[in-house]
């Protein structure tokens, strides 16, 4: 993806200043976009999928196949910055199939749907479910801890935890 304002600050800023600038936007735009999320989350679901379907069209049907269970931001938000899956979608090089798997066959996966999707190599990347901290209860001044609620620094350190960094991978 290109960042027209990053480029062009850079074009008449020194580096590290551009370089300053455009990670103070970014991270200032994905906080509110996340708080956002928290305050009014069918809101930001709407421009969401509104953006979806002015990639796929009117016809394309968004709402079963890019409408999670779950709030944007409750799990992780997946972006796709330029548009490639949309580009593959819209070629029909590539398709979305919302469905449950009933099983594996000789020659790929069979949906609930009754449904077989041919396939090579089946990759499982679905129903994981970090757990934060291996689930430890954390209070800070009696008060218990929700991680969820806590915003991280480069990864490690928690806040309004003190005294506390972890690491994950």
């Amino acid at each position: 993806a290109k960042d027209a304002l990053a480029n062009a600050m850079r074009k008449v800023l020194p580096d590290q200043l551009a370089y300053n600038l455009t990670r103070w936007k970014n991270s200032r735009l994905q906080e509110f976009v996340y708080r956002k999320t928290r305050t009014d989350p069918d809101k930001v679901k709407a421009r969401l999928l509104g953006m979806v379907r002015a990639e796929l069209g009117e016809d394309y049907d968004v709402e079963t196949h890019f409408t999670p269970s779950y709030n944007p931001w409750d799990q992780r938000l997946c972006l796709i910055p330029d548009s490639d899956l949309f580009k593959a979608i819209r070629s029909g090089a590539a398709e979305v199939v919302t469905d449950h798997i009933e099983t594996f066959t000789e020659t790929g996966i069979e949906l609930v749907s009754g449904r077989e999707l041919p396939a090579d190599v089946i990759v499982t990347a679905t129903g994981l479910e970090l757990v934060t901290l291996g689930e430890v209860d954390f209070t800070v001044d009696g008060e218990q801890v929700n991680f969820s609620d806590t915003w991280t620094y480069k990864g490690l350190a928690y806040s309004d935890v003190p005294n506390l960094v972890s690491s994950f991978g």
